[in-house]
């Protein structure tokens, strides 16, 4: 289908995604609807990859690690 087009690199989105709610508005108020539209995916898309939105924090990746970094380095002091 149409979305299939876009798979690939969709795991990579979800948890840039995350990465960028969790920082604002914060970890409490982000919701799995909230990280799947920022990354241009369905709710299910998620679930596929994630069991839930703390699961994406563990996501063990050099992409999470490298995006947390650039995202300290980049707010404010």
């Amino acid at each position: 289908g149409f979305m299939g087009r876009w798979e690939p690199g969709a795991r990579e989105r979800l948890v840039g995604a995350a990465i960028e709610l969790y920082a604002d508005p914060g970890f409490e108020q982000t919701t799995v609807a909230d990280i799947a539209e920022r990354a241009g995916v369905t709710e299910r898309t998620f679930f596929r990859y994630f069991a839930d939105k703390r699961e994406v924090l563990f996501a063990g990746s050099d992409l999470f690690q490298e995006a947390v970094l650039t995202a300290i380095a980049a707010a404010p002091s």
